[in-house]
């Protein structure tokens, strides 16, 4: 019995020295972004980092025409003057919906304050349900800024391959920086601080 009782004892220490030394591997976290599929493709994620726009595009500032949720037209020129956060998302995007929140914040924070602009561009009309799934997700998510639909020349034109992918435009409608993929935790507010100080600070403002 005593010997029993030892060797149950032995067994139990050998338990936890190994699970001490060989601690149980985590699962990996869920893929950052997720590519947007070509036509006849499925979704991947595995996607490409996209290349920045055209050194022509960058010089002349970045410039689009796109339908706005409620059918109109938005161009982003328009925002001319302003600092503009270009959020480039769909409502099947997991990584997408776990930044859009930080993004409200922060547009709810500075826009009248600091005419900062966000504007999310859906990429539910390539691959999606389009109109009927996007409209019920930005009351969901109680989304304040403005919302456009891309097509697929829209976002080939700008080299948007993942999403989310998130472009920080300048008043003079240059680029100053761009995040593929979620990123870490609290770098669309840094970045954001960088475009609001003209890239000279990047203090990181609480939200």
């Amino acid at each position: 019995m005593i010997r029993a009782f030892r060797i149950v004892l032995v067994v139990a220490i050998v338990v936890v020295v190994a699970s001490f030394f060989f601690p149980k591997k985590e699962k990996p976290q869920q893929s950052a972004m997720i590519e947007i599929p070509r036509a006849g493709a499925s979704r991947s994620e595995k996607p490409a980092l996209p290349e920045m726009p055209s050194a022509k595009r960058a010089d002349e500032g970045l410039n689009f025409t796109t339908q706005s949720l409620s059918g109109g037209k938005i161009n982003l020129s328009q925002y001319r003057g302003h600092p503009v956060i270009v959020d480039f998302w769909a409502t099947w995007c997991a990584p997408c919906r776990r930044q859009i929140p930080e993004l409200n914040k922060l547009y709810k924070k500075y826009n009248k304050t600091r005419g900062l602009v966000v504007l999310g561009v859906s990429c539910d009309m390539i691959d999606g349900k389009g109109l009927q799934s996007v409209e019920p997700f930005v009351e969901e998510l109680q989304i304040d800024y403005p919302i456009a639909l891309a097509d697929r020349a829209l976002v080939d034109s700008l080299g948007v391959e993942a999403i989310p992918t998130t472009l920080f435009v300048g008043p003079d409608g240059k680029v100053v920086s761009r995040i593929v993929g979620a990123g870490k935790t609290g770098e669309i507010t840094e970045s954001t601080m960088v475009l609001l100080d003209g890239g000279k600070n990047s203090h990181v403002a609480d939200l």
